[in-house]
């Protein structure tokens, strides 16, 4: 399986919305390391729209506006059971760690 790159920016409004916090989860996810990619962008075109859809954050090609860490883990976490099962649907509900983690 290929790894999937994380876009995340770090352009003034999504930094103080909450990019760093996005980062230093991705980082400190030991599960998450040999699945994923990690870049800090200086911006995405402005597709925060002046602030209003912070931190926009690109994962696997697809954009993300307004992403939180559990947000963004979902998706990675959907992108690998699809590249494992061959499907796109994702893991069932229930069986996301990000999920498990916040119960």
């Amino acid at each position: 399986m290929h790894r999937i790159e994380v876009k995340v920016c770090m352009a003034t409004h999504c930094h103080f919305a909450g990019a760093e916090t996005i980062v230093e989860m991705l980082e400190d996810d030991a599960d998450l390391a040999e699945f994923i990619d990690i870049k800090c962008v200086p911006c995405m075109d402005k597709a925060c729209e002046g602030g209003r859809d912070s931190p926009v954050v690109e994962v696997g090609g697809q954009r993300m506006m307004r992403a939180t860490p559990e947000s963004v883990i979902e998706k990675i976490e959907e992108m690998v059971t699809g590249a494992i099962t061959g499907t796109t649907s994702g893991a069932p509900k229930g069986t996301k760690r990000s999920e498990a983690r916040h119960a």
